[in-house]
């Protein structure tokens, strides 16, 4: 009977914006050209993309801004028409710093926030029992060093250091003296800690200072964190007096959410005829490990309530990003982009904040250079999936316990929906730079 409870008490606390519960929303004009930019290293986000990049740039570079991520949701099953989530709008925000120690060394800095989502239902909608609200926030700092190994090769670093924090709710089928069902809530934050390293290459100019071509290469590994929520609260409202040993009104919990790494290979060819205009292509090809993210454990402070371990499974998965960058008089900027975003979970690990959907996003983006040292860029991204074959397994209980036959479980049907999402993701920022001369970069090669 515990474990059957615990299974109904318990969820993943991943939720889905892209094939995980990875933000890839880390810098606008990274965003409009479908966040291929480890190769492209050419304003302060680079920290994030790729630090060896920072040797790119010149002098003092600062980029502020944030996203307002407007999701909608809706789940349809044979007993009910629709049923829409009630999640609000999100508003990621990131901050970056890069600037020239000397000739060969730069310091970087960042705040941002690269993993978290929420959904969200109706308390009394047909799902209550699987989740009724789910939300995952984190925080990363990342103080950062590049240097330049020759004028080609730049190498860079940095620490990071997250803050992330995470609860869940969901209806319990189990009725009390004065509500039909109760309710089971788990909240806790913690930190952890990783890195990013990268290499950066312009290896190659053709051309000369009226015009040439520039091709450019980026690798980055940002290493896999452990969030460790070492001061978990669950609380167990409306539950009969008989489980109130198992499921007090309150105890403590701890657990371990992984964010995944990601390795990043990405080039870019860029095309200049000085001060006129340029044409940038970048591609970047992502894995990331979701593979990490196994399982997931909760370890309860009470002795009577039973621990639980979930099997997650998910899979290590690719991602391929292009995006086109067309600047005219180095003032004007027009972006466009897309990506294919694969999904790590497996169809029979998915729930209705799960569906387990692969798609194609699609993004685009405006620049605009105020004066020789304030930018302001403006992104937008396009996301649309559905999924009409979803289905959750139920199975057989009698008193307390699952009914087996042969050693397994009897199914007793499944709750089958349809799944329709669109997302709309709308951010702004400002660029400044300041401290010298533009900095001239590549060697020409006629």
């Amino acid at each position: 009977m515990r474990r059957i409870l615990l299974s109904l008490l318990l969820g993943a606390p991943a939720i889905t914006i892209a094939g995980g519960f990875q933000l890839n929303i880390q810098g606008l004009k990274a965003i409009a050209m479908g966040g291929a930019f480890s190769g492209v290293a050419s304003d302060a986000t680079t920290v994030f993309f790729n630090p060896a990049g920072m040797s790119n740039l010149h002098n003092h570079n600062f980029t502020v801004g944030f996203n307002l991520v407007d999701a909608h949701v809706s789940i349809q099953t044979p007993e009910v028409a629709n049923t829409d989530q009630t999640s609000g709008m999100a508003t990621p925000i990131h901050l970056y710093y890069s600037g020239h120690v000397t000739e060969k060394l730069s310091l970087g800095f960042l705040v941002n926030n690269q993993f978290g989502s929420s959904s969200s239902f109706a308390d009394d909608w047909q799902g209550r029992y699987i989740i009724q609200n789910i939300s995952l926030k984190t925080f990363m700092f990342q103080p950062t060093i590049a240097y330049k190994l020759h004028d080609k090769i730049s190498i860079g670093a940095g620490f990071v250091y997250g803050l992330g924090s995470f609860s869940t709710e969901k209806a319990v089928p189990l009725s009390s003296n004065t509500t039909e069902e109760g309710k089971a809530h788990l909240e806790g934050n913690g930190d952890g800690v990783g890195y990013n390293i990268g290499i950066y290459s312009q290896f190659l100019t053709l051309g000369d200072d009226a015009k040439n071509t520039k091709f450019a290469i980026g690798i980055d590994y940002r290493s896999k964190i452990a969030v460790d929520l070492s001061n978990g609260v669950a609380t167990f409202t409306d539950i009969p007096t008989s489980l109130r040993e198992k499921f007090p009104e309150e105890t403590a919990f701890v657990s371990i959410i992984t964010l995944p790494s990601v390795f990043t290979v990405g080039i870019s060819i860029k095309h200049t005829v000085a001060e006129k205009w340029s044409l940038e292509f970048a591609y970047d090809l992502n894995m990331t490990g979701w593979s990490s993210y196994d399982t997931l454990a909760f370890d309860f402070k009470n002795d009577e309530t039973p621990d639980s371990k979930q099997i997650q499974d998910w899979e290590n998965v690719l991602t391929h990003r292009l995006g086109v960058d067309f600047t005219y008089l180095e003032k004007y900027s027009i972006r466009v982009g897309l990506y294919q975003d694969n999904t790590p979970m497996k169809d029979n690990l998915v729930s209705p904040h799960l569906p387990g959907v692969t798609q194609v996003a699609y993004t685009a983006g405006l620049g605009y250079k105020v004066s020789d040292k304030i930018s302001i860029d403006f992104s937008y991204i396009r996301q649309s999936a559905s999924r009409d074959d979803v289905s959750l397994a139920q199975y057989k209980v009698e008193d307390g316990n699952y009914v087996q036959q042969n050693g397994e479980k009897i199914q007793t049907g499944d709750f089958a929906y349809k799944f329709n999402r669109k997302v709309n993701v709308y951010g702004l920022a400002v660029n400044i730079a300041f401290g010298g001369t533009k900095k001239e970069g590549g060697t020409s090669v006629e």
